[in-house]
Order: C-alpha cells, then sequence, then structure tokens
C-alpha cells in the first residue's frame, strides 16, 4: 500500500504539453517510413486567447534534425486540444532491432511570441513486428527472432514494488547477464524505467495489466479501464513492446476482456497489425490466449517440449521447483526431489529442445528471474527444509538476495557469446560438501560458452583433461576421473587462449599440493597495519572473537538505537521502517540468520580515516 513509484513536483507554464502527451507511431516501408504524431495540450488558466506554434523535430542518433514540422493555433482559457501531423515522410530510417537498438529522438516544442513555454523529448525506434507468419516465427523487420524470454516480478523482500533506480537498473544487468532478449512484466505495469532500458538495450517487452481479484461491478469495471488506459498511454511509444497483456490465469469475463481490447486498439494503432492482445494461461476475448507449459514439474513429459512448443507457439511460463543447496547425483530424475541440479539440467532440456524447433515457433519465457516472497499464499515446501523458507517464497533463478544459482550459470552458457564475456563455472559452488572420501567420480559439470574447457584437481596441475564444446543445451562433463584433492579448477579456452577461470574448495578431501601457496601469507588477513587507529573490529556473520594477534573482534549484532556506538553491525530490511524492530528477520526467519552466516567470518579493520 501507499506510494511505489518515484513522485516529482514539477512548476510548469499554464501551457503545456499534457503528461505523456505526445504519441508517435509509424508505418514502415522499404526505404522510408511514415510518420504519425498526435501532440495533447492545455491550457490550465482562464487567460485570454493565446496564439501558441508547436514545433516537432525528428533528431537522429547523430543529433542530425531528419525532420521538421511546425503549427499554429489560438488556444483559449482552460481550453485542450490535440496537434495532430500525419505521413511525416523519413527517407532511410535506422530501424531498431535487438542487435541495434537505434533510437530517434522526437522534440517537442511549445513556443508563445518565440519564447518556449514547454518542451518534451520522446525516445523513438522504427521497427515492424508480426506475429501472424506462416512459420509460427516471430519476425522483426522482417526478420525472424527467437524469443528467449524471462518473466519477472517487480518485487523485492522488504520493499514490495518500491524499487529504486539503481535496483530496477540491476534487474536489467541481471537479465542481460544471462542473455535473455525478452521479458514479461508479472504481472503488473513495471516501473517506467524498466521500458526506457529495454527501448535502449533491444529487449523485447510483453507488458502486461492484471487484477488478480475481480469483483463483477461497474465501479470495479471503470476504475480497471481507467488504470488500462494509463498504462496504454504511458508505454505504447516504446518501440521494445510487443505485446499488450491483459490478465494473467484469468478470471477476467469474455465481453469485458473484449471490451478492453478495442479500448487498446483505440489508444494504440499498431495493435490493429502488430501488437496483439493476450491473455495468459487462461481467458477469452483478447486476441491471443498465450499458454504455459510446466512439463516435468507438474507432471507431463518433458520430453516432448520441442513438440507441445510447435503447436503452443509461444509459452509464457516454463520452470520448476528448486531448493538452494540441495543437490542429487546421477543427472536428472522426473520423479525426485527438488533440487538444484535437476532444476538446472530441466531447464537445460527445454531450452535444447525450444531451439530445436525454433524455425517454426515463437519462444518461450522462463519463469522466474527472482525468487519473491507470496504472502498470502500457501505452497507446498518446494523448500524442503524450514530452514530455506522466508514465508512462501517462489523459489527461481536468482534468490530473493539476487544470488545467482545454477541455472542462471547454464543460460549465461547458453546466449551470452564468449567473444563478449567468456565465463565457465564449475555445478556446483553450492556442493562442497560433495564428496566424503577420495576416489573415482562421475558427473562433474561445467558451463561455459568457451571453445574448450580443461579442468584440474589442483590449480594448473593434476588435470582431467581438455573437453571440447557440444551441441546447444550441453554442457561439458567429465566422468570415471579420480579425484584426491579438494580444487576443481577450470580453465576456459578461445581459439586456444585461457580466458575463464573458476574454483570450488571442497570440503573432507586431502589438501591439494598449492593449497600450501594460497595460504602461506593467510594470517596477514588479520595483522593490523602498523600507524592505525582502530575503533572497531567487527566479525561479520559471527560472535565475539579473538585473533592470532590478540585483538578481539566484537559479535556482529543489532545494538540499540540510542547506542552512542558508530557501527551498529549488520542491519537487515526492516531498519528502513521506523516503526519495526530493526533486526525482526534475525529472530522471526532462521533463513537470514543462516545467510549471514553463510557469508563466513569475514573480518574487516575500521580506521579513523
Amino acid at each position: 500500500m501507499g506510494i511505489f513509484r518515484p513522485v516529482s513536483l514539477i512548476i510548469t507554464n499554464d501551457i503545456r504539453i499534457e503528461p505523456f502527451g505526445v504519441h508517435a507511431w509509424a508505418d514502415v516501408k522499404s526505404g522510408h517510413a511514415l510518420l504519425n504524431t498526435d501532440v495533447t495540450i492545455k491550457n490550465y488558466s482562464h487567460a485570454a486567447n493565446k496564439n501558441i506554434v508547436v514545433l516537432q523535430e525528428l533528431v537522429n542518433n547523430e543529433n542530425q534534425v531528419v525532420s521538421r514540422t511546425s503549427k499554429g493555433y489560438r488556444l483559449k482559457g482552460l481550453d485542450s486540444f490535440v496537434i495532430s501531423n500525419r505521413n511525416v515522410n523519413v527517407v532511410n530510417p535506422v530501424l531498431w532491432s535487438v542487435e541495434n537498438p537505434y533510437l530517434y529522438k522526437i522534440k517537442t516544442t511549445v513556443r508563445i511570441n518565440n519564447k518556449i513555454v514547454d518542451e518534451l523529448i520522446t525516445d523513438f525506434g522504427f521497427r515492424t513486428i508480426n506475429w501472424k507468419t506462416a512459420s509460427n516465427q516471430f519476425y522483426l523487420n522482417g526478420k525472424p527472432v527467437f524469443i528467449n524470454g524471462v518473466a519477472e516480478y517487480e518485487h523485492l523482500l522488504g520493499q514490495s514494488h518500491a524499487f529504486s533506480q539503481e535496483q530496477v537498473r540491476s534487474r536489467v544487468k541481471w537479465l542481460e547477464a544471462a542473455g535473455f532478449n525478452a521479458f514479461r512484466d508479472g504481472h503488473q505495469p513495471h516501473n517506467l524505467l524498466y521500458g526506457k532500458l529495454f527501448n535502449e538495450k533491444g529487449i523485447l517487452w510483453w507488458t502486461q495489466l492484471s487484477a488478480h481479484v475481480w469483483y463483477d461491478t461497474p465501479e470495479f469495471k471503470n476504475n480497471f479501464k481507467q488504470l488500462l488506459k494509463e498504462w496504454v498511454i504511458e508505454r505504447r511509444n516504446d518501440p521494445s513492446v510487443v505485446l499488450w497483456g491483459l490478465q494473467n490465469e484469468s478470471k477476467i469475463p469474455k465481453a469485458f476482456a473484449e471490451e478492453c481490447t478495442q479500448l487498446i486498439r483505440s489508444l494504440d494503432p499498431t495493435s490493429q497489425t502488430q501488437r496483439l492482445v493476450t491473455t495468459c494461461n487462461g481467458g477469452e476475448g483478447t486476441d491471443w490466449d498465450v499458454p504455459q507449459n510446466w512439463t516435468g514439474t507438474y507432471g507431463g513429459d518433458p520430453d516432448t517440449y520441442g513438440d507441445d512448443l510447435k503447436k503452443q507457439i509461444l509459452v509464457g511460463e516454463y520452470g520448476a521447483w528448486r531448493t538452494l543447496d540441495l543437490h542429487a547425483e546421477g543427472g536428472y530424475k522426473q520423479n525426485a526431489p527438488v533440487s538444484e541440479d535437476r532444476f538446472t539440467q530441466l531447464m537445460e532440456k527445454k531450452i535444447r529442445l525450444a531451439e530445436s524447433v525454433k524455425d517454426s515457433v515463437a519462444g518461450h519465457f522462463f519463469w522466474l528471474l527472482t525468487s519473491h516472497d507470496n504472502p498470502g499464499r500457501v505452497q507446498g515446501g518446494e523448500g524442503l527444509r524450514e530452514l530455506d523458507r522466508v514465508g512462501p517464497v517462489n523459489y527461481k533463478m536468482l534468490t530473493p538476495w539476487e544470488e545467482p544459482t545454477d541455472v542462471f550459470y547454464m543460460f549465461r552458457s547458453h546466449y551470452v557469446s564468449a567473444k563478449k564475456e567468456p565465463m565457465v563455472y564449475i555445478a556446483s559452488h553450492t556442493w562442497p560438501n560433495r564428496w566424503s572420501t577420495p576416489g573415482i567420480k562421475d558427473s562433474i559439470m561445467i558451463y561455459s560458452n568457451c571453445d574448450e574447457v580443461e579442468l584440474f584437481n589442483d590449480i594448473d596441475n593434476a588435470s582431467f583433461g581438455r573437453k571440447k564444446k557440444g551441441d546447444f543445451g550441453t554442457h561439458f562433463i567429465w566422468n570415471n576421473v579420480n579425484v584426491r584433492y579438494n580444487i576443481l579448477y577450470a580453465v576456459g579456452y578461445v581459439n586456444g587462449k585461457a580466458v575463464a577461470k573458476d574454483t570450488v574448495i571442497l570440503y573432507h578431501l586431502p589438501n591439494a599440493p598449492s593449497v600450501k601457496k594460497w595460504t602461506a601469507n593467510s594470517s596477514l588477513l588479520l595483522e593490523p597495519t602498523s600507524n592505525l587507529n582502530y575503533i572497531y573490529r567487527l566479525n561479520c556473520g559471527g560472535g565475539d572473537y579473538t585473533d592470532e594477534y590478540g585483538n578481539i573482534w566484537n559479535a556482529d549484532k543489532a545494538l540499540p538505537k540510542d547506542s552512542d556506538r558508530r557501527y551498529a553491525g549488520s542491519s537487515s530490511w526492516t531498519a528502513s521502517f521506523s516503526d519495526m524492530p530493526a533486526f525482526l528477520p534475525v529472530k522471526g526467519a532462521p533463513m537470514l540468520q543462516y545467510v549471514v552466516q553463510k557469508i563466513g567470518n569475514c573480518f574487516k579493520h575500521f580506521d579513523m580515516a
């Protein structure tokens, strides 16, 4: 409840462009485009008639004016009107695409007596989209694009939808890092910064407006239509928007869905032929009820996923459950505990099968980027231990604290180019206790986008051999290798050059020879630096500790609000709220204690500087 978007108070002239008052769309032809714009102007004063001039300039990336239009109007007191420009010819526009998200700027200026009284800059991209193709592929600018998408709740533990700009940018960086090229709102309109970033980065956007509780009353419907109108007006200029999503797992009546679809049509001319209006997994009255496919999770055979996708064309959700730190040997099994391994291998199977039929499908959206809590929802224990729970949580790719799980690296290894960002990841960093004794081991898996990977049992020593990258949807795997030491070390190669490395330190096994080199100077970590006066020493995530130099490291714990100590230890999300205990989760949710302790006893020195 309450305000969860940034709010600004802006002083304007009485005569101004209305908020989101510039609407632009284009009919893209071969070699040129016809640009259309509407500009809504309002006079908020009772003043006498004013003569205004509205100037519009289309500016390219090189800051060159491509086209210019100018119209005059005599504006009465409290008057509002729309100035329309139709079929402005733009020769050889650079098209917006996933590979080259080229943006123009539409500069709209309002002048009175040659003085600027308002100005608005609108990002715009020329492009065509087509969902209704003979091959069932999605076409962008006349070329097929396989949609490798991800869905996301704009939700953060303790903050709900109240994201800062930095947090929005972080989420977008995560989806880029995993290699996704499309994004689906789950299931409400996201912060408009998402759209701005998608426009700039070439990410396709399926935006949604949903009502999780439905009341079949005139009041509810009128309010829903008002919100729908605002939602479309705020996003219709974005070239990244390719679908309008009206409801998820719908309860919306068919007749009202048809009414809302027509309202979208009236606000966005491109929805007549390009952008479709959808529901997802249930619902009638729109252009398309996009299905979900959870085979392998809620029953069904995941090996049929390719054939399923050919019938379904676009899948709005595919995914599975998983439990962080829970692992199992032996590869994917249908009826098995929901381990990280099972989750990752099931998703790898699905992207492999999807890619095998991508010449006859549009694509699919993975569910979900970030694990999120579901207040009020009772779920069936996908986290197998109470330690894994913070209330009912939908556990997916990233943890609620945005820690990547193995499936993140799986996606990254397939969809991010090694030329751009080479990577190698040993599965799994959350499985250091995998073996209790040395010996012959199987199924050591590595995810990498490199040409080749070499696996060692020590740092650059005790090699298990180098392997070449296999077909799409497969990973590097070592079987029947003699693991003697406590280090797994992987090196990724591109064109024969080492470009990426990864290391896992295992429990229980004998130390590798190189461990001595690593630990030779480890005591220096705690040694005080000369000429510094230490005020506090804090044992992050642990209790009181006395080190080998006799220095006391204080326990990491919350301090009373009236404490005169300058450093109060770790804090939780509740510290942001004045009426909540600063450390509520520590006592109320064992998982938070557990996560802090997993970080380890990290020691920090605090000096006067």
